[in-house]
C-alpha cells in the first residue's frame, strides 16, 4: 500500500509541471521611446578647432529585436555663451550621425546643446573643461608583479594641476581598437577625480590595468577632463554595468543624464553631453 503522504506530494509535482507548460502574453505595456544622445565634445588642448560628432538614437522596446535606431531627422545645434549656434548636419551615409566642422570650443566657457526632434526640445549646458597635459606613455607592470616584459600595461604619469579640482575619464586604443565601445568586452570608463593627489606629481598610473599589450602592438592613450556632474555620472553608469547582483551590489535603477526635455520633462534623454579638451599620447611597445 502506497505511503499516504506521497500522494499528495505527487499530485503537487504534477500541478507544477503542469504550470509550467503555459504559455502566458505579457500585454499592456506602456513603453515610451527615449531619445538617446552621444554627445561629446571634445578638442586636443593645443589645437584651435575640431571637427565634432554627435550621436542620436532612440530605445526600443524589450520586444523589439534591435537594442536602438537612429534618430533621424533632428535639429541639432550647440550655442556658445553669446548665443552664436553651431548648427549640425545629419549624415547622409549614416543616418543618425550629426557632424559640424572646425569648431572653435575656449575652454572655461559654456556650451549649451539643443535638440528638437519628435516634437520635443532638448537641452543640455556644460563648460568646457580645461586639458591636463600627461607628460609620458611607457609600459611597466603592474606594483605586485615581477617586471619581466611580459605583463606589461600602458602607464602614464601627469601633473595635477594645483589650482583647481580636476575630473578625468580615459580611453585606450590597442592596435586601433578601443578599449569601450558599444560591442567591446570592457564596458567600464576609468574615472578619476584629484581629490586624493590635487598638484601632486603622477608618476605611475595604469588606466586599464587589466590589459595586457605585446611587444609590437601601438597604444594610444587619451586623457580628457570632464566636470564634477560627468564624473559622477561615469561612476553611477559602472556601477550598474558592473553589477553582479550579490547581496553587496548596488541597488538597480536608472542612471539619470543631463539632457533635459524643456517640452515634456518627465520625458527625459537618455545619455550625457560632455565637452571638454584632452591630450593624447601613442607609443608602440618596445
Amino acid at each position: 500500500m502506497p505511503n499516504r503522504g506521497v500522494l499528495p506530494l505527487l499530485l503537487l509535482s504534477s500541478l507544477v509541471l503542469a504550470g509550467c507548460e503555459r504559455v502566458v502574453n505579457v500585454s499592456g505595456l506602456d513603453y515610451q521611446p527615449r531619445l538617446v544622445v552621444e554627445a561629446r565634445l571634445e578638442r586636443e588642448r593645443t589645437a584651435s578647432s575640431a571637427d565634432q560628432v554627435i550621436r542620436l538614437s532612440v530605445t526600443q522596446d524589450v520586444f523589439a529585436t534591435v537594442s536602438q535606431s537612429a534618430a533621424r531627422g533632428a535639429t541639432v545645434r550647440v550655442l556658445d555663451d553669446a548665443n552664436q549656434a553651431t548648427v549640425f548636419v545629419e549624415s547622409s551615409q549614416e543616418p543618425g550621425t550629426y557632424r559640424a566642422a572646425a569648431m572653435a570650443l575656449p575652454a572655461g566657457r559654456p556650451v549649451t546643446l539643443e535638440i528638437v526632434w519628435g516634437g520635443d526640445t532638448y537641452r543640455s549646458t556644460e563648460v568646457m573643461q580645461p586639458g591636463v597635459a600627461m607628460d609620458s606613455l611607457f609600459f611597466k607592470s603592474e606594483f605586485d608583479e615581477v617586471d619581466t616584459g611580459q605583463n606589461w600595461r600602458a602607464t602614464i604619469a601627469v601633473q595635477d594641476p594645483a589650482a583647481q579640482r580636476n575630473f578625468y575619464v580615459w580611453d585606450q586604443w590597442i592596435d586601433g581598437r578601443r578599449l569601450v565601445s558599444p560591442d567591446s568586452e570592457e564596458v567600464t570608463r576609468i574615472v578619476l577625480s584629484d581629490d586624493q593627489f590635487n598638484g601632486a606629481k603622477v608618476r605611475q598610473f595604469q588606466p586599464y590595468s587589466d590589459w595586457l599589450v605585446r611587444p609590437g602592438q601601438h597604444v594610444r592613450v587619451r586623457q580628457l577632463s570632464i566636470s564634477e556632474q560627468g564624473y559622477r555620472y561615469f561612476l553611477a553608469l559602472s556601477a550598474q554595468t558592473n553589477n553582479t547582483g550579490t547581496p553587496f551590489g548596488v541597488p538597480v535603477s536608472s542612471v539619470r543624464g543631463n539632457v533635459a526635455n524643456i517640452t515634456n520633462p518627465s520625458k527625459r534623454a537618455v545619455g550625457y553631453f560632455i565637452a571638454g579638451e584632452y591630450s593624447e599620447l601613442e607609443r608602440r611597445v618596445p
